[in-house]
């Protein structure tokens, strides 16, 4: 949007375009920047290039003012016009600050009406051959220096760009981490479908074993398979029977694997201290569906619901909850079955779990965040409480694993897993042990087995041996209970009854903590004005060292840290919000900030002129 050098005059291509190093950035796209950098009209090449490496269902939108001093004065200064300064600058690849301005006058009558011919040729050129493209033209003069501060300021604006950043449902939408999500999902489920099949098959194997007939029979339909067809079909099903005691861990591990490098392979790794668990940042989490109250109750994303229980916040919490799923889950799946319990219930108990903990947290919770390590803590919770009620005749033992529970609890609690909430943790422990002891239960029932008969020559005797059978069972009132319980929760997020931060609404916000202070006012004024900060307005007064706050929003990870060495060293006060909350309403420069690789985007707020 006003790009000040989307125009690319003839003279600036030939003289200082080298200077400012672009070629580096053109090859990362494989754009062949030797063969067009001298054309004249390179931002239609390069518009072409970029539109398409994409799919045309991407929509793109450009803003720009029919009048724009700042792109004007560049233009003007690229087509050759100008002081030393202005030159000196455009040779270094700098910004060009206002002591390098001219007026208008004398670099020329007719620039205004060839920056603006220019820009309107070259929208007409992309509209022509890109119907995803469509350009956004703000009446008037002005410059878009931070965002979409001033475009939203303009009647209509809103109405244009809704259609382009809306995101649309994930049941039938192209987005890759939607289908991500579906492929994941589906290709797990035909997992469990495998493995249960070739349990079966297992099964039935075994039966016909002593039927020499029909074990014949099967050898000789077996012999019309083609042979390659029969050794990949054999080896499919032997691999498979090795889950054939926990069908829905594996599966969950799959789909749960597949989702997670998916999702690594489109959003990236984040630096550390804004993801510590190695992952994404906030906004590839939730692009990828992570549980954002604010989105769910306001922008109705109920599917986050479903899919942050599939979504782990980093490599750390992969690797937690893979463990967990392996050594835990599917013990417990394995010892539901051998206990009497259908295969089916193991699958209740996950969905109970995690659709409580997504609830609970889209009622109470504010942030983002990811629910599978809160789904393998309740799993945990629920196989440790059912061991402790159990009788010590059980088949199998139910997993128990205090001290691992403990530990994912601890760190939770800490920055050091931002994205795995507390009290999305919290929830899964109470919904777990609560799931343990209230819905499950066991009756006993005697049963009289006739063991050995004994026969001599004065008497015969039968010897009766009394065993104990347990029959394992469900409260199926309280599992009700609970479904109608949900519905109730699910119902006041529909009517929006919690009312979560509308700032978690920019999912960048959830990653770090909005900090403010209105006692750096001269120090502020000084380094957006001599060192290159962006201004929005124009006024001589705007750093007079007095009325100012910037506001930045802070990792979580060094929060804290940050806040207390600043005010240990006496520089200035950091206080917890933003500089709107506090009286200063009107936005006047910005700066992007980037310290050991970390990008913090500085805002300066002054107090509005009544």
């Amino acid at each position: 949007m006003d790009s000040s050098v989307y125009l690319t005059p003839e003279y600036f291509l030939q003289h200082y375009y080298a200077n400012w190093n672009p070629g580096t950035i053109m090859n990362k796209i494989r754009f062949d920047f030797d063969r067009y950098r001298y054309e004249s009209n390179y931002p239609d090449l390069l518009w072409g290039h970029i539109l398409k490496r994409g799919p045309n269902s991407d929509k793109w939108g450009f803003v720009t003012h029919s009048d724009d001093p700042v792109s004007l004065m560049y233009f003007q200064y690229m087509s050759g016009y100008g002081n030393n300064n202005a030159r000196r600058s455009l040779e270094v690849g700098q910004y060009i600050t206002p002591s390098s301005l001219e007026s208008r006058r004398e670099l020329g009558d007719d620039s205004q009406s060839q920056w603006w011919g220019g820009i309107q040729s070259s929208m007409t050129a992309v509209e022509e051959k890109h119907k995803n493209v469509d350009f956004y033209i703000i009446d008037g003069e002005g410059h878009c220096s931070f965002g979409l501060y001033y475009p939203l300021q303009d009647e209509g604006f809103q109405e244009w760009a809704s259609p382009i950043v809306k995101e649309g449902i994930v049941i039938g939408n192209n987005r890759p981490s939607a289908l991500c999500f579906l492929t994941s999902v589906a290709l797990g489920a035909i997992l469990v479908l495998l493995i249960r099949e070739a349990a079966s098959q297992k099964n039935r194997t075994k039966l016909l074993t002593d039927n020499e007939v029909q074990v014949s029979e099967i050898h000789h339909q077996s012999q019309r398979i083609p042979e390659a067809t029969a050794r990949i079909k054999g080896f499919i099903f032997h691999q498979a029977s090795k889950a054939s005691s926990c069908p829905w861990t594996a599966g969950y591990i799959v789909a749960f694997t597949l989702y997670f490098v998916c999702t690594l392979a489109l959003q990236g790794f984040a630096h550390p201290l804004e993801n510590p668990t190695f992952g994404p940042s906030a906004v590839g989490l939730s692009s990828s569906g992570i549980n954002n109250p604010s989105l769910v109750i306001y922008n109705m994303e109920h599917y986050r619901l479903v899919t942050s229980a599939f979504l782990p916040s980093g490599i750390i919490t992969y690797l937690l909850v893979l463990y967990s799923m392996y050594k835990n889950g599917a013990i417990l799946e394995s010892a539901l079955m051998e206990n009497n319990y259908p295969h089916w219930v193991f699958v209740l108990v996950v969905i109970i779990i995690s659709m409580g903990v997504n609830l609970l947290y889209a009622c109470i919770g504010n942030g983002a965040t990811c629910t599978s390590l809160a789904l393998v803590v309740g799993l945990n919770m629920f196989s440790g409480s059912l061991q402790s009620m159990s009788m010590s005749s059980v088949k199998k033992m139910y997993p128990t694993s205090w001290c691992f529970t403990f530990l994912v609890l601890l760190f939770g609690s800490t920055p050091l897993f931002p994205f795995d909430s507390v009290v999305a943790l919290s929830a899964s422990t109470m919904i777990g042990t609560i799931l343990a002891f209230l819905s499950f239960e066991r009756k006993q029932s005697e049963a009289i087995e006739t063991e050995s008969e004994y026969r001599n020559d004065s008497n015969s005797y039968s010897c009766e041996h009394v065993t104990t059978k347990q029959e394992a069972s469900l409260r199926w009132g309280f599992v009700k209970g609970t479904g109608v319980t949900y519905l109730i929760l699910y119902i006041l997020l529909l009517f929006r009854v919690p009312s979560p931060d509308k700032k978690n609404m920019y999912p960048y916000l959830t990653g770090c903590s909005l900090v403010y202070s209105d006692q750096i006012g001269d120090f502020i004024g000084n380094y957006a004005s001599n060192y290159g900060g962006r201004s929005l307005e124009d006024n001589q007064n705007l750093h007079d060292g007095q009325s100012l706050c910037a506001q930045l929003c802070v990792p979580h990870l060094v929060y804290r840290p940050l806040v207390w060495g600043v005010r240990k060293l006496g520089l200035f006060a950091l206080e917890e919000g933003t500089c709107e909350e506090n009286g200063y309403d009107e936005h006047i420069a910005d700066k992007t900030v980037r310290e050991y690789n970390v990008t913090l985007e500085v805002q300066v707020f002054s107090h509005s002129e009544e």
